[in-house]
């Protein structure tokens, strides 16, 4: 269970990026009509990974196509943590970090109780 302050622009839950022995701590936007998890291009750095080297993938915004890659890191999100493919921007300008369906809302169990800004999340597979 974790509160979230809906004044953030959404429900918003802090996330641990885990490659190896460095940890990125961020907030991340729950976006169930995003398909995929996508961080800034700034986290991929300090995590060291070589962005170019990752699987390339075409997003966009609405008006916007723009160049992704993933990379297979440990996301952490509230006390669940488990491997996720994960994309980061070509553009350092593309600043924002969502966790979309696809490695992510699809391995997870999510409740939203939005009057009290209130969201619970557990694994999947956990059926207690």
């Amino acid at each position: 269970m974790h509160k979230y302050d809906s004044a953030k622009g959404g429900i918003v839950i802090p996330v641990s990026l885990i490659q190896a022995e460095k940890v990125i701590e961020c907030q991340a936007r729950v976006d169930t009509g995003a398909e995929y998890c996508l961080f800034a291009r700034s986290y991929a750095d300090q995590l060291g990974l070589d962005v170019e080297s990752g699987h390339e993938m075409e997003m966009g915004t609405l008006t916007t196509p723009f160049p992704a890659f993933g990379h297979v890191i440990t996301l952490q999100t509230l006390n669940l943590a488990f491997e996720s493919m994960v994309y980061f921007p070509q553009s350092y300008e593309i600043r924002r970090n969502l966790l979309g369906r696809n490695e992510w809302l699809h391995l997870i169990r999510l409740g939203i109780i939005a009057y009290d800004e209130i969201i619970y999340i557990g694994l999947y597979d956990d059926m207690t």
